[in-house]
């Protein structure tokens, strides 16, 4: 056991280090949001807010302690090091659980570790970490049949983030099949829990106004209909269309754009309700057993909300990598691979580019790459899990 422990600080020590860099990114919008909440205002209604509720109490303890923005960037940082530590804890104890002393054991953990490490300025400088967390302790909770922890974790992380929401059909399906009435109750229970501070919050914060902000977002450059349109307009086949920093990224704009903008969002809708039916309809057929079956069963939806996402930044492969790192344990593993991959990829995507102006052929072959892995990884998902419902479970044979 030592070992483990001592892994897992090998794992955790250089995001600790990196936690100090001066670098903010995004930290300095976290920052001046926290600070004018401690100072009195109401957001989305003395100022915008983003993002879901609770995501801004997460900012405010590093706001308030740090005071200004140089004090609140390492702080802000060593706390989601403690959410980085959760997740590797939760990776490196299921492997164990699975594989005892066996190196298999360690291979969602040393998988995870090296893309925490190598995306560390979208890991360490986003928040989005901390949903991750929550989501990863969601699957493991609902392995493990403890159903009120589950919807607890999984509804804080919706109220994060928002994204995990795609799967509460899932953890919905899973617990009616194993235990009708009795589980679900108790994975609702968990939901509801989670979720009650918005009924005080909602007395003098309108917070669900956040959604408005992303109703109006466009066509950011990373996602995969941005991603081929950039791609024929270096070739010279759409001339017009331009590159452009909006409010909270960067953009394609103009006439194709927006066409392209329309369809990408009735195809994520379409998409992520696909992918969820094919999960239920797996869930139905044939009951996950391990915490990789669950795992495989929930990174179908997150990939299709991801990758058919008008809007892709970054960050968003820090939803893929728990689950993903999970569904290594045992069975089909290309898809899970072709994940990792691609989010060691997204970091070529920013190095030495032009990324401000537009990226020029080499990094639009990189973003191309990387789009079609996940693409890839969504595809396969739907293959494996097709072919593991179909098969007899060991009850019906």
């Amino acid at each position: 056991m030592p070992r483990h422990w001592l892994g897992l600080a090998v794992g955790v020590a250089p995001l600790v280090l990196y936690a100090f860099s001066s670098r903010v990114k995004d930290l300095e919008l976290y920052f001046n949001t926290a600070h004018a909440f401690l100072g009195g205002a109401t957001p989305n209604q003395d100022f915008r807010f983003e993002y879901p509720p609770y995501a801004l109490l997460w900012f405010v303890p590093a706001a308030w302690l740090g005071g200004t923005l140089k004090g609140f960037v390492p702080l802000f940082g060593l706390q989601l090091v403690l959410f980085d530590a959760v997740s590797k804890w939760l990776l490196l104890s299921e492997g164990v659980r699975r594989w005892g002393d066996s190196l298999k054991a360690w291979v969602p953990f040393a998988a995870y570790s090296v893309t925490s490490w190598v995306m560390s300025v979208h890991y360490l400088k986003r928040y989005d970490l901390i949903p991750a967390t929550f989501t990863l302790a969601a699957l493991v909770a609902l392995s493990r049949r403890r159903d009120v922890l589950a919807g607890l974790a999984l509804s804080i992380g919706i109220v994060t983030k928002l994204y995990p929401v795609v799967l509460v059909p899932l953890a919905l399906a899973v617990c009616w099949r194993r235990g009708a009435w009795a589980s679900t109750r108790r994975l609702v229970l968990g939901l509801v829990l989670g979720a009650l501070p918005l009924l005080p919050l909602s007395a003098f914060w309108p917070w669900w106004n956040f959604a408005a902000f992303h109703v109006g977002r466009g066509l950011q450059v990373e996602s995969l209909g941005a991603s081929l349109l950039w791609g024929a307009h270096l070739l010279g086949l759409v001339p017009d269309v331009a590159w452009e920093h909006a409010p909270a990224a960067y953009e394609l704009h103009g006439a194709a754009a927006e066409w392209v903008k329309g369809v990408s969002r009735w195809v994520w809708v379409v998409g992520s309700l696909a992918s969820a039916a094919v999960g239920l309809w797996a869930v139905r057929r044939r009951m996950p057993e391990q915490v990789e079956d669950i795992a495989r069963l929930a990174l179908l939806p997150l990939l299709a909300f991801v990758i058919l996402n008008p809007v892709l930044s970054p960050q968003y492969l820090v939803w893929l990598t728990g689950a993903a790192a999970l569904a290594l344990l045992s069975g089909p593993r290309s898809a899970p691979v072709a994940v990792f991959i691609a989010a060691l990829i997204t970091r070529g995507i920013f190095a030495g580019s032009t990324y401000d102006t537009g990226i020029g052929a080499v990094h639009e072959v990189l973003l191309l790459v990387r789009n079609g892995l996940l693409l890839f990884a969504g595809a396969v998902l739907v293959r494996d899990v097709w072919w593991s419902a179909a098969e007899p479970s060991p009850q019906r044979r």
